[in-house]
């Protein structure tokens, strides 16, 4: 990947946390000039970056309003929630690439967060270790199309948990997310990325059951 390339995949990368974490609701305005002279870019290169989260969803572009942050469509959440847990399935029939040493042991900060949130609701840090989790996946996966098409259905619905957490119980929530994270720990260790596949697999079907109740 060349430079430029590097630095637009960056601000994509940065502006889609931002988005899936809140930092810019729902209805926000996403200014390229504010943008241009923040990341030091010209307006060209941002345009690009702007075309690809029009691209996944999150923002769409409106005559006279600029690029404007999308909502969540509650709607899909459903289908999308499906096509993830079949690709969670798939992740170990993909010939997966064995988790680096540095990717197990960074679940040791990804626990310890879980274990801070506990204290109080903070639904930015729920967020933050979903994500996390999430990008420890994305490093084994080897399939490229698998990979990319992961990565734009889990940061379609990222932003679902700040509305499904204001309606359950906060540290029951966080306890089952570090479960997660503990169980899928184990299986990486071990280097077993199909047994993680089905835990995740596993989490995804029980946030769609509390979808349906």
């Amino acid at each position: 990947m060349n430079e430029p390339r590097r630095r637009a995949q960056f601000i994509y990368e940065t502006l889609r946390e931002r988005i899936c974490l809140l930092d810019y609701p729902p209805g926000t305005v996403l200014k390229e000039r504010d943008l241009a002279i923040e990341f030091g870019v010209s307006r060209t290169p941002l345009r690009r970056v702007l075309q690809w989260l029009e691209s996944d969803g999150l923002t769409v572009s409106k005559q006279g309003h600029g690029t404007v942050v999308t909502d969540i469509d509650v709607e899909s959440l459903k289908d999308i929630y499906f096509l993830r847990i079949k690709l969670a399935e798939m992740i170990g029939e993909s010939e997966p690439y064995r988790p680096t040493e540095e990717v197990v042991a960074s679940f040791v900060a990804l626990k310890q967060k879980c274990r801070e949130a506990m204290q109080r609701p903070d639904y930015r840090a729920f967020g933050e270790i979903n994500i996390g989790l999430h990008k420890h996946f994305q490093t084994v996966i080897r399939n490229e199309w698998l990979r990319a098409f992961s990565d734009k259905l889990f940061y379609l619905t990222a932003r679902m948990w700040f509305r499904l957490l204001q309606d359950v119980d906060w540290r029951e929530e966080v306890n089952d997310l570090l479960r997660e994270i503990t169980e899928v720990e184990r299986y990486f260790r071990a280097g077993d990325v199909e047994s993680a596949g089905f835990v995740r697999r596993n989490h995804l079907a029980q946030v769609v059951r509390r979808f349906e109740s």
